[in-house]
C-alpha cells in the first residue's frame, strides 16, 4: 500500500518490540493511518537500556522468528537501537508521538523513562496518543518527575478515563482520551495481514492467562455449532482438550480471528478485532484489568458480551454490529480529529 508522503517527519516511541499481538499491531496500526495522512513515519527502534529483553527466542523459537520479522518491518529494518534519551536527541523530526500501550508504567520501564513522555531536547512538537498505564498511580516518588515531563507535552491524549483524571491532575492543559490506535484503522488496511484459512470451522479461544470459564464457554458454543475448537496459546498445554496454535505471528492471530465462526477471549485485542471483523465473540475479565475491555463494550452497546460467570450467558443479546459501528465511528472521528489536529 502506498501513500503521498509530504516533507514532514513523524517518530513514535512505543513499545513496539514487545512478543505479544496486541504491542505491535498498535504499532503497526498508528504507524500506518499516520501513514495515511500523508507523514513520512518511522517507529524509532528505541528499547532503554533499563528494560531487560522478556521475549528469549530458546522459549519458542518459530513464534519468536514471526515476530521478529514483523518487528524488523516496523522499524524499517533498522539494526541500530536506541537505548537512551541521548540517543533520541540525535535524531530529527518534525513531531514526535509517544504512542498506545502502557510506556507509563513504571514497573514495565523498570523505573521513570523520560524517553517515553519525550523528555528529551528536540525542536519536533511532542504528542501523547491513547498511552496507557495500566497502574492506577505511580509510585510517589516519580509524581514530580511526571508532573515535569507532562507539561512539556503539547499535545496530550491517553486511553482511559481513570489516567486521563490521574494525569490531569499533573497540568492544566487539557487531556483527551482517545480510541487504541488499532481502532483508527478500517478492517481494509488489515488485508495484507490476512492469510489463507487453513484450520476450517472452528471455535478459537485466545487466553492471555488460562482460565477455566472460557474452555467451559467455548465447549458449550462448540457443541451448539458442532464444530471444533483451537486455542491460540504461548506455550503448549499437554494433554489438552483441543488443537492448540503456540507458534503463531501477528499476521497468523488476525487470520485466526478473521476466519472463526465465534471468538472465546480474556484479552482487549482479542474482544477489539473480534468486533472489528464482526464475529460471534464472548469476553471473560481478568482480575484488575478490565477497564479497558469495559470502555470499548460500552461504546459499541456490547456490555453482556463480558461474561464473569458461565450463567452469564443466559443473558447475551443478539449482537448488533450496525448500532456498534455507528457509535464505534463517532468515537474514532474523535480519535482522528485530535491526531490530525495534533500534527498540525
Amino acid at each position: 500500500m502506498s501513500f503521498e508522503v509530504i516533507d514532514m517527519k513523524v517518530g513514535i516511541l512505543t513499545f513496539h518490540d514487545a512478543h505479544n499481538y496486541g504491542a505491535v499491531l498498535q504499532a503497526f496500526a498508528l504507524k500506518r493511518y499516520i501513514q495515511k495522512l500523508g507523514y513520512e513515519v518511522r517507529i524509532v527502534n528505541y528499547h532503554h537500556e533499563t528494560m531487560p529483553d522478556d521475549y528469549p527466542r530458546e522459549n519458542n523459537e518459530i513464534r519468536w522468528e514471526k515476530f521478529n520479522k514483523f518487528i524488523q518491518e516496523l522499524v524499517d529494518n533498522e539494526e541500530a537501537i536506541c537505548t537512551k534519551e541521548e540517543d533520541l536527541e540525535k535524531l530529527d523530526m518534525d513531531f514526535w508521538i509517544c504512542g498506545s500501550d502502557q510506556i507509563w508504567n513504571t514497573e514495565i520501564t523498570r523505573g521513570f523513562n523520560k524517553g517515553f513522555l519525550l523528555d528529551f531536547n528536540t525542536n519536533g512538537k511532542k504528542i501523547s496518543y491513547a498511552v496507557s498505564m495500566g497502574i492506577p498511580e505511580l509510585p510517589r516518588e516519580f509524581e514530580e518527575d511526571f508532573k515535569k515531563s507532562l507539561n512539556k507535552i503539547d499535545e496530550i491524549s491517553v486511553r482511559e478515563e481513570s489516567l486521563q483524571q490521574y494525569a490531569q491532575k499533573f497540568t492544566d492543559k487539557n487531556i483527551e482520551k482517545t480510541l487504541d490506535p488499532t481502532l483508527l484503522l478500517d478492517r481494509s488496511d488489515y488485508d495484507d495481514l490476512i492469510l489463507e484459512n487453513k484450520h476450517g470451522e472452528y471455535v478459537l479461544i485466545y487466553a492471555l492467562i488460562p482460565d477455566k470459564r472460557l474452555t467451559q464457554i467455548a465447549k458449550r458454543v462448540s457443541e451448539e455449532k458442532g464444530i471444533k475448537i483451537i486455542e491460540l496459546n504461548d506455550k503448549r498445554i499437554e494433554n489438552y482438550f483441543c488443537e492448540q496454535i503456540s507458534n503463531a505471528g501477528p499476521d497468523e492471530f488476525l487470520t485466526l480471528i478473521k476466519n472463526a465462526k465465534a471468538i472465546v477471549s480474556n484479552s482487549f485485542h482479542g474482544t477489539l478485532f473480534s468486533i472489528l471483523f464482526k464475529k460471534e465473540f464472548y469476553t471473560v475479565p481478568m482480575l484488575n484489568r478490565n477497564s479497558r475491555m469495559k470502555s470499548l463494550l460500552k461504546i459499541v452497546c456490547m456490555e453482556d458480551r463480558l461474561i464473569e460467570e458461565f450463567e452469564d450467558l443466559e443473558k447475551i443479546k443478539e449482537q448488533d454490529f450496525e448500532r456498534a459501528y455507528l457509535e464505534l465511528e463517532k468515537e474514532k472521528q474523535k480519535s482522528r480529529d485530535f491526531l490530525k489536529r495534533a500534527l498540525s
